[in-house]
């Protein structure tokens, strides 16, 4: 009589198994079904932002570029349209809390500074920026790029950038 009470709970065991099957199968869809509205939602807020950040900054190079084309046209000092673009270009990155900052006489800062090279200096200005070769930007307070800088040392084994 074993026999029927055995087949009875393998039954009831392979019945149990295809239940936890059958959920884990659908929450296995629904997970993906998750991820594929997640992964939606993530493409449109892609495209907001594009809207909300990159089309403003987008629409104010376009302004620059006309600026430059009409420029050419109408008989400009080159080193007049040169400045003047270069200043609404910091102005145009300012207002998105991209700035360039001060290097020179701060002490070199490998987070803030790429060495370009070194130069002979007085004691006082020993470990600290002499010269500027490109200026470094930070977008809000994080590093867009670092400063290229030339390094004062006391040393007669300085070389010079």
């Amino acid at each position: 009589m074993s026999e029927p009470a055995d087949l009875q709970t393998l039954a009831q065991e392979v019945a149990g198994l295809r239940d936890l099957f059958q959920r884990r199968l659908m929450d296995d869809r629904d997970k993906r079904r998750l991820y594929e509205e997640l992964y939606e939602l993530v493409g449109d807020a892609r495209k907001d932002l594009e809207r909300q950040f990159v089309s403003p900054f987008a629409r104010d190079l376009l302004l620059l570029l006309d600026r430059l084309t009409a420029a050419g046209t109408d008989g400009a000092d080159p080193a007049e349209v040169l400045d003047s673009v270069r200043a609404e270009v910091v102005e145009i990155l300012a207002r998105r809390d991209i700035t360039p900052f001060v290097s020179e006489n701060e002490r070199f800062d490998p987070l803030y500074h790429e060495a370009a090279g070194q130069a002979a200096t007085s004691d006082e200005r020993d470990g600290r920026v002499v010269r500027e070769v490109r200026p470094g930007w930070l977008f809000g307070q994080s590093l867009l790029r670092p400063a290229r800088v030339v390094v004062g040392v006391r040393s007669g084994a300085a070389r010079d950038a």
